[in-house]
């Protein structure tokens, strides 16, 4: 198979798959802001802040995209991988694992999202709650960070800058 193939699935996946979490993250904490919304307007700065979090993921796809554009050359206009030699294949290989990785754990976006929804109903009825809605949606965050790591040191180590 011709490198850019794996590159551009490496590039699609990260930023897919961790785009389409997010969404579903975002939309399933945005159902509870709504209704927290309509009880009391007071709720819409605490809502909206937990209903931001599972977008996170989608960002790191997006860098990953980014990176394994620049590495391949894609970015600069000159595929640096353009003859289909085994290295070229192998290190086109490791661009698309890295994607598959941030892509993958980006779908810790959804269960964010499921224990964001729950932070913001307990926030509606206990306003003090809130730093430990925080820091339990942001626990699931943990998988996509230890992605965004792992596919960073799979572009350094397996292709360079």
């Amino acid at each position: 198979m011709d490198p850019i193939v794996y590159v551009a699935l490496g590039m699609a996946l990260a930023a897919g798959i961790a785009g389409a979490a997010s969404s579903f993250g975002v939309g399933i904490a945005g159902a509870a802001a709504a209704g927290a919304v309509a009880e009391d307007e007071k709720n819409f700065k605490n809502a909206l802040i937990l209903e931001g979090l599972p977008m996170t993921q989608s960002i790191y796809g997006l860098i990953t995209l980014f990176l394994i554009a620049l590495v391949s050359g894609i970015l600069g206009g000159s595929f640096k991988f353009a003859a289909t030699t085994q290295e070229n294949i192998i290190k086109s290989a490791i661009l698309l694992g890295a994607g598959l990785t941030v892509g993958l754990t980006g779908l810790s976006a959804i269960p964010q999202g499921i224990i964001a929804s729950a932070g913001i109903g307990a926030v509606a009825k206990n306003p003090k709650t809130f730093t430990q809605g925080i820091i339990f949606a942001a626990m699931a965050e943990t998988m996509a960070i230890f992605g965004l790591v792992g596919a960073l040191i799979l572009i350094v180590t397996g292709v360079g800058f």
